[in-house]
């Protein structure tokens, strides 16, 4: 299994993908994260949902703080600053799954009047750091 199919998976008839961040930095995350959910609009999926783990982080921890929940609250931040803006419904739309108790986030993305299911993912590295996937 190559390592695009063990982090990007098709799910609902192609038109939700999952993407995996367990195993990367905040920062890897956030850059296959943007990658990601402008592959799935350019396909002319629905959905991109980011499993970034810790489910029970429910508040971001103080600034300069390392551990658990930084991938999560990054990437609730970049929501809310409008990096996925392109690409997905605005972050007061209420379209996305981005409950504070939860490991994962949801992103709806906007129509592409022009989809191209072809377009190839992106090519993820390799995880940075071995951690056991859990799933709450």
């Amino acid at each position: 299994m190559s390592a695009a199919r063990a982090v990007i998976s098709q799910r609902k008839n192609g038109r939700e993908v999952q993407l995996d961040l367990h195993g990367y930095s905040t920062e890897t995350a956030l850059w296959l994260s943007r990658e990601v959910v402008e592959t799935a609009w350019e396909r002319g999926c629905d959905r991109v949902v980011m499993i970034h783990g810790s489910k029970h982080v429910a508040t971001p921890a103080a600034s300069g703080q390392t551990g658990q929940g930084r991938t999560k609250w990054a990437l609730r931040q970049a929501l809310s600053r409008g990096e996925f803006n392109r690409w997905a419904e605005p972050p007061k739309s209420g379209s996305h799954d981005r409950k504070a108790v939860s490991d994962r986030l949801g992103l709806a993305l906007k129509s592409n009047p022009k989809p191209d299911p072809g377009s190839p993912w992106p090519e993820p590295p390799e995880p940075e750091y071995d951690r056991e996937r859990r799933r709450d």
